[in-house]
């Protein structure tokens, strides 16, 4: 069995990547595509033939097995390495980093350590799910999708029922916040929702606090915007109307059928240029009457 080590090297990247491309060429990986954006090297693959393909990861290497028993092995000492799925197709991005100075200092601590080998014992127990859940998991667009999708499996949850009773519907909870955060073009950084309404990143926060636009709290990353809010008609008004319920609540109506509006979503009525909501500012009266 012939064996192609393809090296990555940040000094020399666009002749890697051109090895790397005709070594794919050779062994005739239909669908295995890499591009060079920005300073990092692209390898996309579909999901649906990364069994057929052998692909596997670790330690800093990619390798694909061949039907002609060609082996190639791609290695990126020293990058940044990210996984992103994105419509049926699985990303690696590798990524040299700046400066020895650039790359994020490693924390420890003894919580810190305990938390990485449960978490990590928790991981190596999802990896004897079947191909199907996990090639269904993998196609999640972000780490923490991933492992949503696949602690979410009936099999995941039997296992941790006993400890737990409350562990699906949390992971419910959780799932359906990302879902929200994901819908309609998904969400945006207070600097992304400054530069398109073309106001300052106070102007942002204040409108937040002062419930005339919504944005949900995500821990570390701070606050997120819908982007399907950005010029929406009617918005500051559909609020108002929705009281105290809390953002995750009012995002929660604006995206789901309400039967107030023949099961059409209050998003989707708002979007199709309603000149007078006033169905709308009643469903949202309704909906936020339930909570008091």
């Amino acid at each position: 069995m012939a064996t192609t080590v393809v090296t990555l090297e940040p000094k020399n990247l666009a002749a890697s990547v051109q090895s790397l491309k005709s070594e794919f060429a050779k062994a005739n990986l239909s669908g295995v595509k890499t591009t060079t954006r920005g300073g990092a090297v692209h390898v996309e693959m579909p999901i649906a033939r990364l069994a057929d393909l052998e692909f596997a990861y670790a330690h800093e290497q990619c390798s694909w097995k061949t039907s002609n028993e060609m082996v190639i092995v791609l290695e990126g000492k020293g990058f940044l390495v990210e996984q992103v799925a994105h419509k049926k197709a699985f990303h690696f991005v590798f990524r040299a980093p700046k400066s020895a100075a650039a790359a994020p200092a490693g924390k420890t601590s003894p919580v810190r350590n305990i938390f990485f080998e449960r978490s990590l014992r928790a991981i190596k127990g999802l990896q004897s799910l079947d191909e199907k859940t996990l090639a269904e998991a993998v196609q999640a667009p972000t780490d923490y999708s991933v492992l949503l999708s696949a602690l979410n499996t009936e099999e995941a949850l039997a296992s941790i029922r006993s400890h737990d009773p409350l562990a699906g519907a949390r992971l419910r909870g959780l799932e359906m916040k990302r879902a929200l955060v994901e819908a309609e073009g998904g969400a945006l950084s207070t600097a992304e929702v400054a530069a398109a309404l073309r106001i300052t990143r106070q102007a942002v926060d204040k409108r937040r606090k002062e419930h005339k636009l919504l944005g949900v709290e995500l821990g570390r990353k701070g606050f997120r915007y819908p982007a399907w809010q950005v010029g929406l008609p009617h918005l500051e008004a559909v609020l108002e109307a929705l009281g105290d319920r809390d953002s995750w609540e009012q995002m929660s109506f604006f995206l789901n059928p309400n039967g107030l509006l023949e099961d059409r979503t209050p998003l989707e009525v708002l979007q199709a240029g309603a000149q007078e909501p006033a169905d709308v500012l009643r469903a949202a009266a309704a909906y936020g009457e339930q909570g008091a």
